[in-house]
């Protein structure tokens, strides 16, 4: 991938190429070009810029991972399979039984959107809310029930990032926003770009989620189908355990699946990412690690950090230190998918320009004898 690049090296890079993630982050700060259709953005016509900022910002053109850490972190991580983090990483759970009743797990994030809402931290927090049709789509929270009201894992892409855009045109200044690892790499490119000023510095939190991949929607309609759900507002919610892709239906019945089934339903474009734990977020959240009805919190950020304690400190949430057994279950699974998604991404690289030679990717190690190969 190039530095710089217009709209249609995107095009041509990242959508014609099986590589978009469909985080929303092109269209959000162009909306005058770029919309979207069948989960992929797509220009009805050409800005011609020589520099725009849709490939500036888009995860997929490029990330220098060291970079943004130092940038945002102040330092790089030390941890190479979860990231950068400050301290501990703990388990917590709501303890406002509002908010557990609808949550995922865990209801962490949900108890910190509202007690920022409620305290004037915030203005606006940027989520996911699902519609009848289990359709996720950005929606801007400015109160508690907003926030209720959104909770709950999706499970399929949703274009997040367009909802921070509609935040900033709307005129919020203070903005939470709540992501998966690929939304959350846009943000930071949005933030972090020296070529382009969209506003993204009024996104003062960035919330991460675990994610080993998305659904197609059309694919999970389809397996949906094949287990027995003929339709999909029947569905209460979806979740993930053991191994297991669980369907709660609104009847009470619950209908299970081994995840490995699942995998002709993943976007193509998640097999090439690499992160897991949110690596880039102020705090990374997730399921992993926890017993049922709590969520593991990573706190990455000063600002992450002292918003944890400051949230255990008003007795909003149940906060204890997660063991180095537990914390090992999170490794492992970080593991898993840049091991696995490492390979898919090598065997899409070009062979790489060095200097006036050029190298297939799995030979680079060895031509720069930094692995050792027998005589």
């Amino acid at each position: 991938m190039k530095d710089r690049g217009n709209i249609t090296d995107l095009e041509a890079e990242v959508v014609y190429n099986g590589l978009c993630c469909y985080c929303g982050t092109c269209g959000a700060f162009c909306k005058e070009y770029i919309t979207f259709e069948h989960e992929l953005p797509i220009t009805k016509k050409k800005c011609y810029e020589i520099c725009g900022a849709c490939y500036d910002f888009c995860p997929r053109t490029s990330f220098a991972p060291y970079a943004v850490e130092r940038a945002v972190f102040g330092d790089i991580r030390a941890d190479n399979l979860l990231g950068y983090y400050r301290g501990a990483i703990y388990t917590a759970r709501a303890k406002e039984g509002d908010i557990r009743d609808k949550a995922q797990d865990g209801g962490f994030v949900s108890t910190l959107l509202a007690y920022l809402l409620a305290k004037g931290d915030i203005d606006a927090a940027v989520v996911t809310k699902a519609t009848g049709e289990w359709e996720p789509e950005p929606f801007i929270a400015t109160k508690r029930e907003d926030v209720i009201a959104a909770a709950g894992s999706k499970y399929t892409q949703c274009p997040a990032v367009l909802g921070v855009g509609d935040a900033i045109e709307a005129g919020y200044k203070n903005i939470a926003f709540v992501g998966l690892p690929c939304h959350v790499q846009g943000m930071r490119k949005a933030q972090l770009s020296k070529l382009f000023d969209v506003h993204a510095d009024r996104v003062k939190l960035l919330i991460g989620l675990f994610c080993t991949e998305t659904f197609d929607t059309t694919k999970l309609r389809k397996k949906l189908t094949e287990l027995g759900v003929n339709d999909i507002r029947d569905v209460e919610k979806f979740n993930i355990k053991k191994g297991s892709f669980i369907i709660q239906k609104r009847s009470g019945e619950v209908l299970k699946t081994p995840i490995k089934k699942m995998r002709d339903c993943v976007r193509e474009a998640c097999n090439y990412c690499y992160d897991f734990a949110a690596e880039f977020a102020d705090i990374s959240v997730g399921s992993i690690g926890s017993e049922p009805g709590w969520s593991t919190v990573i706190p990455r950020s000063e600002s992450g950090l002292e918003l944890v304690n400051r949230t255990e400190a008003e007795g909003l949430i149940d906060l204890k230190e997660l063991s180095e057994s537990k914390i090992e279950e999170i490794r492992n699974l970080a593991l898993y998918k840049k091991r696995e998604n490492l390979r898919n991404i090598l065997a899409r690289l070009e062979p790489i320009r060095v200097l006036n030679m050029e190298l297939e990717p799995e030979m680079l190690k060895n031509f720069l004898l930094l692995e050792r190969t027998s005589p």
